[in-house]
């Protein structure tokens, strides 16, 4: 007979390896209440996936020299939820500002005006980036007429705060097709805000 692999045990495996091996830290977001805001991630609105308070600590230390207001503006201009633009148009912007910066203008001390770029990212020495392993987040659905008014995805990979990678986890009896189409679709549905900052807009196969 073969042997059953539960959700926990693969999840749990997963996340002590990212730990261990490969330097990410780790955080459990699971509250009983799917409301309950005091789940770790610093979010005011259970509608956000980006951490406001990683993305910030990640763009003071990699864009010297540009006031703290300015980043702050830049970082509003990312956690805007773009609910008025297409899914393709919100991760071409998102895109844009991961790959080249959030730009900005401000005058120096001497009053010369400065164009200017928030970058969110350290792509020249990964080593800088903040690397967080994200655990059964609650996010609040704004699809139109969800399955469910939160979703909690299992695994989300988080790098300065922005989610970048999406993981599904089942048990080992689950067919991958059932958890694709069962899962990756309804959360699409549900909570598209999710994949806003992912490097390229999830496709359904055929």
């Amino acid at each position: 007979m073969a042997s059953f692999i539960s959700e926990d045990n693969i999840e749990q495996a997963l996340l002590q390896r990212l730990q261990h091996i490969h330097g990410f830290n780790v955080l459990d977001c699971y509250t009983a209440k799917p409301e309950d805001l005091n789940d770790g991630s610093h979010r005011s609105d259970k509608r956000d996936v980006i951490f406001p308070l990683e993305l910030k600590k990640a763009c003071l230390g990699e864009t010297p020299g540009i006031p703290e207001s300015k980043i702050d503006e830049a970082i509003e201009r990312v956690m805007n939820r773009r609910t008025a633009v297409s899914p393709i148009a919100a991760n071409r912007e998102l895109y844009d500002f991961i790959r080249d910066g959030v730009p900005v203008q401000f005058d120096d001390e001497k009053g010369i005006k400065q164009n200017e770029k928030v970058r969110l990212i350290h792509f020249d020495d990964p080593k800088q980036n903040r690397w967080l392993a994200v655990s059964q987040l609650w996010i609040k659905s704004v699809g139109q007429a969800p399955k469910g008014a939160y979703r909690r995805p299992d695994v989300i990979l988080y790098i300065n705060g922005l989610p970048l990678v999406f993981v599904e986890l089942k048990n080992s009896n689950v067919k991958l097709r059932n958890a694709y189409e069962d899962n990756l679709r309804s959360y699409r549905h549900d909570i598209p805000q999710l994949f806003q900052t992912f490097p390229e807009p999830p496709r359904t196969r055929r």
